[in-house]
This record gives structure tokens, sequence and C-alpha cells, in this order.
């Protein structure tokens, strides 16, 4: 999200020459054009300017530097002017990838000019510049034939042999391979066919050439719905982008269509390092997907062969290297593959779904989407170069008339396709393509109060960040942050699951919004007639991040900050205190300062009556009432544009006194909080209250600023030892009340005395009667006949409890084995005593004795060790 550090500076306002490198001169001031107004161009810091017919150059730079050191007014004008061949207003403005030409378009006709360097445009010399410059299809784009839509430099162009795209309003596409050194490629395109035709084409035999001079043409149904209002291209030629989205050509209809031309290449083009392998490996994908899938139609199965034989044709070539954008970089250039055909096939229209309340369609913008690093490098992914985190979909932002931003995800993509080579004799159900689609992710309000009927919203892309977007209406220029939530949508497609897929998804449509900002407000006495210039983006180290438009009444600019991010992401911030938002300078109106159209009635135009007429005394007649009426209407106009011009700064004069009130009131009670602290408020008298060394609280003199400060600090130190000293009496006194300390001995003996009434604690048996069933895992564990039961059971043997269950185990054995035995006794003497009549008597009974013997002996052991546990218990 952008953070305005400033908005225009001084020597972008009245009266400084950056002022009047925007102003029209008075024979063009009132010469507007309908549509998008995209006549600032920038080349690093310096500007290109079309007012009107003229074109004039800067160094934004050189302004700021001649402001900040008190040299403005040895700047002159401070521009330049660059003579244009064309006669004509011009609409747009758009420099070269390598910044060696410039294209000027007006309405009907193209110029390339040849750009001098820096060095030589910032000579100090203030004269006219006559421009090397070659008029791009003298019999193409004229007057006759149908007005200009746009003009696009191809983002693959080879160095030195730029490609410029040129699309007019009735789907006439051009390429033009321009060399300076051969006019021929500025009179003949390389490629031109026309989209109508090329829609409804079924085989690469059809004829979708495009209209040319003095032919007739006949009638079309696709002539209203096929208006193009503004095209792009698919990326911009990176390394991180996937290989498709830099040959790929939107469409943007004023109806509301979306159309795809996918490759659309010159004929030489440079390759970027990741296209060629990340355009194998999904082709490859691709293709062993469909031969396994059963269900895969024939046009699929066209595709992918058409795509692999293209692939492999491309691969086969030797590329030309040739050096790159610096000393140190080479690009590889290759031949487009010629088996397949230059002209590729039309995809769309793509449908949003769902399908918005559409107004006309004003500038299309596209987002490439990111290449897939895993699947591209595999095991080396770690290896691999460091490549901006982004969304592996495309982003298309559609923009309104009626101030509204369409944000759409391409979820199938855009990869190439070609007609056939000859039609099918025979036509079924597979030749019934599925229509693309387009989801409407979410739809951007950018109205400010009423919509404008003439607004033209255009879009920006922004130097610092792929998913950060300008869009130019005429109430401001707003920046679009997607960043917020392409996030979370990768995360999703990144790691897709069946469960609860469709509920994370809504949950992401409906939570992922969009940030907005508006970094630049514009007046609003701005004339609504007219749009305002699209924004550039600048980002120097002079200027930092730095975004300029103008509008008739002057420029408007704003210096953006540009986050970074810390090196340590658990850094804290830091706790500095908060700058004062910036506020937004006034600009006075262009009304102060536009001469009054009152003397044009005594002009060259009017009559010769009507002149002799204002110097001759006044009549009543038709001509005195006329030059009256024309002067009533003049003057009412511009008395009422003054009457508004002077109201908004009275409000902004009322607005700046009530802000500069309530200012002075907080100032005021942050004065009287400070008096009540210093003690500034008590001079009337009043005895304040001090301290002794002591400590003893007496009534002293009046103090007031430091000295009360001072006598509050020796109050608050001597109450801090007076708590000190007591808190130091009351340990003392609970040392003394506690006895004394425990030796080692007898804390260990404490220590053992717990550990026993902790093991002769009686747990309920998970087992007995009255006991709940056993449910939980932990209770299931304590049955006895488990594994883990048993296991409990091993470890607690050697504990006193243990112990003494066994004991009492024991005793009930020996109980029942001397019982037996009795009764086993008693039997053999009633045996023997019929057999043999009997046993003596002393032998029983000294048995007897030594059987009650034992039985007592074992009942004082018992007897002894619970009498020590329940004195160790009591002990406790």
């Amino acid at each position: 999200m952008p953070k305005v550090v400033s908005y225009t500076p001084e020597w972008l306002s009245r009266p400084s020459p950056g002022f009047k490198l925007f102003q029209p001169n008075q024979q063009g001031a009132k010469q507007q054009q309908e549509g998008a107004r995209k006549t600032v161009a920038n080349r690093g810091t310096e500007v290109f300017v079309a007012v009107g017919k003229e074109l004039r150059w800067s160094d934004l730079g050189l302004l700021r530097d001649a402001e900040k050191d008190g040299r403005a007014n040895q700047l002159g004008q401070g521009y330049r002017v660059l003579k244009l061949p064309s006669p004509w207003n011009v609409t747009q403005l758009s420099v070269s990838p390598d910044g060696s030409l410039l294209a000027v378009l007006t309405a009907h006709t193209c110029h390339v000019c040849v750009l001098p360097s820096s060095a030589h445009l910032r000579s100090g010399d203030d004269s006219e510049i006559r421009l090397k410059s070659f008029q791009v299809g003298p019999a193409a784009h004229v007057l006759e034939q149908a007005p200009l839509a746009t003009a696009l430099w191809h983002p693959l162009s080879r160095p030195g042999t730029p490609a410029l795209v040129t699309i007019t309003k009735d789907a006439c596409v051009r390429q033009w391979e321009l060399d300076i050194n051969n006019r021929y490629t500025f009179d003949e395109p390389s490629i031109a066919f026309d989209l109508k035709k090329l829609a409804n084409a079924t085989s690469t035999n059809a004829d979708f050439s495009a209209s040319k001079y003095g032919a007739k043409r006949g009638f079309s149904p696709d002539e209203v719905e096929m208006q193009v209002a503004a095209a792009a291209f698919g990326g911009s030629g990176s390394e991180d982008e996937d290989g498709w989205s830099s040959m790929t050509l939107w469409f943007a209809m004023t109806e509301g269509d979306t159309y795809a031309l996918s490759p659309f290449l010159p004929s030489q083009f440079r390759v970027p390092s990741t296209m060629l392998p990340g355009l194998s490996t999904s082709v490859v994908a691709k293709t062993r997907a469909i031969q396994h899938d059963p269900q895969a139609t024939e046009t699929e199965k066209r595709t992918a062969d058409a795509q692999t034989k293209w692939l492999a044709e491309l691969d086969s070539q030797n590329p030309l290297t040739m050096p790159g954008a610096t000393e140190f970089d080479t690009v590889e250039i290759y031949s487009r593959p010629q088996r397949l055909g230059a002209i590729p096939k039309l995809q769309g229209p793509f449908t949003l779904s769902p399908e918005p309340d559409f107004g006309e369609i004003t500038d299309i913008h596209v987002i490439a989407p990111t290449i897939d690093r895993e699947e591209l490098y595999g095991e080396d992914l770690e290896d691999a170069p460091l490549g901006e985190e982004g969304l592996s979909i495309g982003i298309v932002c559609l923009a309104t008339n009626s101030d509204k931003v369409h944000v759409c995800l391409d979820l199938e993509g855009v990869e190439a396709e070609w007609l056939p080579v000859k039609r099918s004799r025979s036509y079924g159900m597979d030749d019934l393509e599925d229509g693309k689609e387009l989801l409407l992710f979410e739809s951007l309000d950018l109205t400010s109060g009423t919509a404008s009927a003439t607004s033209w919203p255009t879009f920006t892309s922004s130097p610092a960040g792929r998913y950060e977007l300008f869009a130019t209406t005429p109430s401001g220029v707003y920046s679009l942050d997607f960043t917020s939530w392409i996030g979370d949508l990768e995360a999703e497609l990144a790691n897709p699951s069946d469960a609860g897929f469709e509920f994370r998804l809504d949950v992401i449509l409906e939570s992922g919004n969009t940030l907005i900002e508006k970094p630049i407000e514009l007046s609003s006495h701005v004339d609504e007639a007219s749009n305002p210039t699209t924004a550039a983006a600048i980002v120097d180290t002079s200027l930092n991040y730095f975004l300029l438009t103008a509008t008739p009444s002057g420029p408007y600019a704003a210096t953006i900050e540009i986050p970074m991010a810390p090196s340590n992401p658990y850094e804290p911030e830091q706790l500095s205190l908060p700058e004062p938002p910036p506020r937004e300078p006034y600009q006075p109106p262009k009304e102060f300062f536009t001469p009054s159209q009152i003397t044009d009635l005594l002009g060259p135009k009017q009559s010769e009556l009507a002149r002799a007429s204002m110097q001759a005394p006044l009549r009543f007649s038709t001509e005195t009432l006329q030059i009256i009426t024309d002067a009533h209407r003049i003057l009412s106009h511009e008395t009422h544009q003054l009457d508004l011009a002077a109201a908004d700064l009275f409000r902004r004069c009322e607005r700046l006194r009530s802000e500069l009130y309530d200012q002075v009131a907080k100032v005021r009670e942050i004065a009287a909080r400070v008096d009540a602290v210093t003690g500034d408020d008590e001079r009337d008298g009043e005895a304040a209250l001090g301290a002794s060394v002591q400590g003893e609280i007496i009534e002293d003199a009046q103090m007031y600023g430091t000295e009360k400060l001072d006598h509050r600090i020796m109050v608050a130190n001597s109450n801090t030892r007076n708590l000190n000293e007591r808190v130091e009496i009351l340990r003392r006194k609970v040392a003394m009340l506690g006895g004394k300390e425990l030796s080692a001995k007898e804390r260990a003996f404490a220590d053992e005395v717990g550990r026993l009434e902790a093991s002769l604690a009686k747990e309920k048996s998970p087992l007995s009667d009255d006991a709940p069933a056993p449910t939980s895992p932990n209770a299931l564990l304590q049955i006895a006949n488990s594994p883990a039961g048993g296991s409990r059971g091993k470890k607690a043997q050697g504990t006193l409890t243990a112990r003494f269950g066994e004991i009492d185990e024991l005793q009930e054995r020996l109980v029942k084995q001397a019982d037996q035995a009795i009764e086993r006794m008693g039997e053999e003497s009633r045996e023997k005593k019929q057999a043999s009549g009997g046993v003596a008597s002393d032998f029983r009974k000294q048995r007897l004795q030594q059987v009650m013997a034992l039985l007592e002996r074992e009942s004082a052991l018992v007897d002894a060790v619970t009498e020590r546990l329940g004195r160790l218990g009591a002990g406790r």
C-alpha cells in the first residue's frame, strides 16, 4: 500500500518552469479530443509531453535541482520543443523498450521519431529540435481509414529492431518490424490481418487480410461488437513469467468482449532463459495427459500436437547471441517457426462469470502468471535464482467508462493455438469448443460522487511491483494493490484439497479485498469535459517514487514511499514519532489566469459593421442587441467560473481557519497540563508542600517551574526510601516468627514422608463393583489383564505399597495353608486310628503348637508393619 510523502512539489507549481511544461498555447487551449489522453511518456527522469500539436521535452531531475539551488529563473521556459511532422493533435506517446524511438499517434496517423541522446537534450540550449521521423503505414494509417485505437511495442522484440503493433478501432492489427536504416519497414507491415475475419475463419486457407487503402469494404455483422477499445500484451518478457504470456496479445472490445491471440511474435524475437524449458515441461506433461485420457477431444489432441511441433522446430535452431541491456547480459535470438504460420487462432470471446453490469470498456491490463519453479527446476530448486512470489494464474483488469474496474482471474490460461491447415469435411461434436471463461473476482467502484459521462479511465503499471496498478480517472489517480489476497489464493491453488475446497474458496472471494488508495486527488473545479492524462510512474534515486499526471489546469504529482521489507522479519519497527500527514498545496485554478474572451468581440473575426458600431455612439438596433447579448453570455460564463474558483478558495480558507482554531485549542490544553505539572497555575499565593531531608512533610514557601519539579522528585525519592525501610522491617519480623530453618536431613526426611504419603494413597480400582465401566483409553490401560497394566505392575514392584500388598497376600496364603494342614492332619489321624488304633496325643499336640507359633509370628509381623505405617502417617 503506497504511503504519500508529499504532493505536487514547488518546482511543478505556478509560476515555475515545470508548470509551464504542461501549459497549452493560447491558440490551442480549447482543442480537446475524445477518449484517453496518453500524452505523457518518460525515459527515466526525462519526460515527453504532448500539448496539442507540440511535443515538449524536459528533465524532472534538472527542474528539481534548479528549484532547490535557486536557479529556476535561469532555466528560461524550462523545456525544449521537439518539432513533429504531423499537423494534428497528439493522442498517445509511447517510448520503445530500449529508449531510442518514440511512437507519436494522432487520431489517424502514426509517426516514429528517433530520440536524441540525453546528453544532447541536456546541453542547455532551448531552441527547437527537428526530430528524424518516419510515418508508419502511409497507405494504411491515413485520414480515409479507420482511426487508431492504440500502438504497442512488442516485449520480445529483437534488440536494434523493435516491433511496433498498431491496432485500429475497426479491429485491424498490423505489426511493423522497424529498421531506421530501411524505410521500407515503415511502409509495409510484416503481419497484417483483420480480427473480424480471423474470428470467423476455419482454416489457414481463409482470407483474413487487413483492409487496404482504396479497397471497398463489405458489410460485417461484427462491425459494432468488435470495435477495439484497448489492447495489451500478457507479459513484459521477464524471466519469472509464464512462457506463453509475453507472446499473447489481449484485445478489449468496447461492447465488453475480450479476445486473446497467442503466439503473436515478430520474425525474430528474444527468448528469456526460462521460456523454452518452462514451455517444454508444460507441453510434454500436457501431451502425456491427453494421450492417456480417453475423453480427450480431437481439438485438444490437435492443439497439443501443434504445440509439440512448434517447440520442436524452435528447439532445433541455433540461436543468435546478442548483448543485452548491460555489458554483462546476453540474449538469445530465435526465428519464428514457419511450419504452422505466423497468424495464430483468435481465442474468445471470454465470458465473465458472473457477468457484471458492463459499461463501455476503456482500457485493459493483464498481469502474467508466474512460472512453476518446482516443475521447472525439480531437484535443483534450492540452487535456482530467487524470484518474486506471485500467482500461478493470470489476472485481467478491465476499466469501464462508469469508473469501475473489474478484476478477473484467468484460471485456464491462454496457450498457443493455430487454425487447421484445411477445413474438415465432416462436422462432429468435437468441433464444438467450450467457451473460455474469466472468473470475476472483484468489481472496484472508483466513482467519486456522480460519475462523469465522458469518463475514460486508463491503467498504468507500477514499476515497484507486479501486483500494484494505477488507475487514472477524472476524480484522481487510484492505487490498486492485489498483494493482500494473492498469497492466500496461491496457497490454496498450490495445495488443493477436495475437503472444504468450495468453502475455503468462498472465504477467499469474500474476504480478499483489493486495497485502494487515492494518492492524487484532482480539484473539484477541474473541467469535467476533459480527462486527465494517464499517470506516469517513475522510480529514480533523485525523485524516489514519483507519480505524475496533468490536466488542462496544470500538473499534479505525488511522491510515494517505497515500502522496504526488514532484513529480519522479527525485527521490531522503529518507534519514532509519526510524521504529520502531508497536505496538498493549493493550486490556483486556471480561471484566475485565463484572459477574457470579451476582447474577441473586437477581433478580426467580427464584421466591419460590428466593429464600427462598437466605436460609434450607442444606438438601439439589432446589431447592438446582438453585441450586448454576446457580451452578456461571455461575461456570465466567465464570472460564473470565477465565482466557483473564488468559492473554492474561500472554503479552503475557512477550513484552514477552523483547523487552526482546533490546533490552538489543543496547544492551550497541553499548555494547561504543563502548567499544572510545573506549578505555574498556582501563582495566586497558595502554599506548596515540601519535604525535609528526613522525609517529614512540612509547609514550605511557594515554588514554581523547575523548583517544583525538583521538589516532587525529592518527595518521591523520600517515599521510596521509607517504603524500602518498612519492607525490610517486615521481612525481619517474618523471619523471626518462623523459627530456625530446617537442616538438610530434616528436609530430606520431610520429602521421604511426602513420597510415602503419596504412595499410600489408595486409588479406586477401575474394576470394583461400584466403579463405572472404563471407557477412556487411560482407564482401559489400568485393567489387570491388559499388557500395559501388567507392565505398570512390574514397574511398581519394590515400592512400599507393593511390599505391603505382598505381605497381605502371604498372610492369606499361609492361613489357607494352615487350615488345609489342620484338616489334612485330622484326616490322617482318623485314618491312623482306624488302621492302628490311634497315635500318641503328645505328638499331635507338639505339631499343633508349632503351627500356631508360626501363625502368631506372621500375625505379629503384620501388626508391626501396620503399626509402623500408621506412625509414619500420623507423624506426617
